[in-house]
């Protein structure tokens, strides 16, 4: 089983979007990407809308190939729209891969209205039924009934479990650990990894939510205790506060505890928590958004300036051999394209064929990309 998450809030986006691979199924789940429309009062900013392009343009690649889709409901973050937003994913950009595969979708009670019409959206879309999967269980995977989002009463959620070769995965979406029926769910389900959304600290800002605060933490430890590899993001990680409660968590914690970039060995990049210091130290131009959003304005600059800028913050630290690394040298001079760097070099991935022949001191041609391919044009 080999788990690659896409998109999550440690990762610059909005979601829980990750690909599931067995040996004869390659199972996507929560194929959707968001920015947040608003935060403090400012749009997304250039630098993340580029970057969640990025995501986007790799969620649309990994659908091609797939065999399975799981949508846990209907938020906009979380599946393909017919009307997205221009951060979004779009149906038409997936129509081909989606009519291929099988999908697993929550039915639609308990859906709020905008997530039932999505849904309906959805299927007349693809021309074909969206089969409620809440409950069901077929071979490798299995789904839980419908459990609640949050805090709602309604159970407008839908959890999966993914088994193979005696290891098993969670996907438990926008739950943000404050139903303890939900977690006992889980439990019994004996994962070794799961893959969750943690609380919106930023909305249980009040003394009046100490209750919600400290029902979340409690969850959170009697997950950890038991799991042997707990992924927590999401919601949790759209604010500093976020960012910290995690880490206090990782230190006292039995078992493993990552963010979404640490599970996939690398530097997070929160950009939804960073939003405000991002105007601040790349200041953007007014009408840029509308410009943006009619096809009229290259994002490149900010593209190159965003990075520059969170090295030069300290927010993040690229891989001890970047400066000296022809990756660096090629993108510089337009032979590579920025994907390796931005993928690679500048967060410290530590997945980079490169970085590990660097360290053992094994000879690497500088035409060698980070993924060990070879390719013969940057010389």
């Amino acid at each position: 089983m080999i788990i690659k998450i896409l998109g999550a809030e440690s990762l610059g986006v909005r979601g829980l979007s990750c690909v599931v691979e067995l040996k004869n199924r390659k199972i996507c789940i929560d194929s959707g990407i968001a920015l947040g429309w608003s935060r403090h009062g400012f749009l997304p900013h250039p630098f993340q809308i580029t970057v969640g392009a990025g995501i986007r343009e790799n969620i649309i690649d990994e659908l091609k190939e797939a065999t399975d889709i799981v949508i846990s409901h209907f938020d906009g973050d979380h599946c393909p729209l017919l009307s997205p937003n221009p951060y979004q994913l779009g149906i038409e950009e997936v129509k081909d891969s989606l009519s291929k595969c099988r999908i697993w979708a929550k039915g639609p009670d308990h859906c709020p209205p905008t997530q039932k019409k999505r849904r309906e959206e959805l299927a007349e879309s693809l021309n074909r039924d969206l089969p409620n999967a809440e409950g069901v269980r077929e071979y490798q995977l299995e789904f839980s009934v419908s459990v609640s989002h949050g805090q709602q009463e309604e159970h407008s959620v839908m959890m999966s479990r993914i088994e193979e070769d005696g290891e098993s995965f969670v996907h438990a979406s926008d739950i943000q650990l404050l139903n303890e029926n939900t977690i006992e769910i889980i439990l019994k389900w004996k994962p070794d990894i799961v893959f969750v959304s943690g609380p919106p600290l930023y909305h249980y800002a009040l003394p009046s939510h100490q209750m919600q605060r400290e029902h979340a933490l409690g969850n959170a430890i009697q997950l950890s205790e038991q799991i042997g590899t707990l992924i927590l993001d999401h919601h949790l990680l759209r604010s500093e506060e976020g960012i910290t409660w995690l880490e206090k968590l990782k230190r006292t914690a039995r078992h493993k505890i990552y963010c979404s970039a640490d599970f996939m060995e690398r530097a997070p990049l929160f950009l939804e928590a960073w939003r405000k210091e991002l105007y601040e130290w790349l200041p953007v131009s007014e009408g840029w958004h509308e410009h943006y959003k009619n096809g009229q304005i290259d994002v490149n600059n900010y593209r190159i300036r965003g990075w520059d800028v969170l090295i030069k913050k300290g927010k993040i630290k690229p891989c001890k051999w970047y400066d000296v690394c022809p990756m660096k040298t090629y993108t510089e001079q337009g032979k590579l394209e920025r994907y390796w760097i931005e993928n690679y070099c500048l967060v410290d991935n530590r997945h980079c064929v490169r970085y590990h022949m660097e360290e053992r001191g094994q000879y690497h041609p500088d035409d060698m990309l980070p993924n060990g391919e070879i390719r013969k044009t940057l010389q």
